[in-house]
């Protein structure tokens, strides 16, 4: 378990997925990306997020489920108030501890750590992609607040592209619509597992409020976009 630095990002953090082909990328390489990152848009049409989500797969979508994982993977929440201390030093310590005991006992529930997970990210539809004929995505986290801490999810392993790809009418609808400068947001299913060695960090958020924060660490392997209504 490594030291780490807990930083909450107050406003959306912008991964901006370039379209341009990365120099000296592979054929096959180029093609594990398209098939990962380059993906329908699709609209709701009066359907659930969870319509979307395979049934193998757990949602952790609302702060219920989230919760209920948590208690079956952790059992209980950390003590913020014993963690805090107006000693960042002391405080640090504290989290790093705390991880490296949470990070031992958790590896004694293989099942869940290899149980695929299904959450939210914000998605904003930036440029056109001809030769994708699709829109680069620009993604930021999402918030969630529940009864054992503020909860934001970290996908590690993110394809170089992130693009979407709306059907032939939908595309001329969009393309409308940014050109007289509408914001565009998308709802981005992620799809995969825990990083078994780091797969929760605990810390505190840096936004004045000092909440505790909870952080699941996710190996993404499919994603999915939906058009918000």
């Amino acid at each position: 378990m490594k030291r780490q630095t807990f930083h909450i990002i107050g406003c959306v953090v912008v991964l901006l997925l370039s379209c341009q082909h990365a120099s000296g990328l592979s054929h096959a390489q180029s093609q594990t990306d398209t098939a990962h990152g380059v993906q329908p848009l699709v609209e709701l049409d009066g359907q659930t997020i969870q319509d979307f989500i395979p049934d193998h797969v757990q949602p952790l979508i609302v702060p219920q489920e989230i919760e209920q994982f948590l208690q079956q993977l952790e059992s209980t929440p950390p003590d913020w108030i014993q963690l805090r201390h107006d000693d960042m030093t002391i405080q640090s310590e504290r989290l790093f501890q705390l991880n490296r005991q949470r990070d031992t006992l958790r590896m004694d529930k293989s099942p869940l750590l290899k149980q695929p997970i299904a959450f939210l990210w914000a998605g904003l539809l930036r440029h056109y992609a001809p030769e994708f004929q699709g829109f680069t995505i620009a993604l930021g986290p999402e918030l969630i607040s529940t009864s054992w801490g503020i909860v934001r999810f970290k996908p590690t392993d993110l394809p170089d592209y992130i693009v979407a790809v709306p059907s032939h009418d939908l595309r001329k609808k969009l393309l409308t619509r940014q050109e007289h400068g509408e914001h565009i947001d998308i709802l981005v299913i992620c799809i995969g597992t825990l990083v078994p060695d780091e797969s929760l960090i605990y810390g505190f958020s840096h936004d004045g409020h000092h909440d505790g924060m909870i952080l699941p660490v996710v190996s993404i392997q499919q994603l999915l976009y939906l058009l918000k209504p």
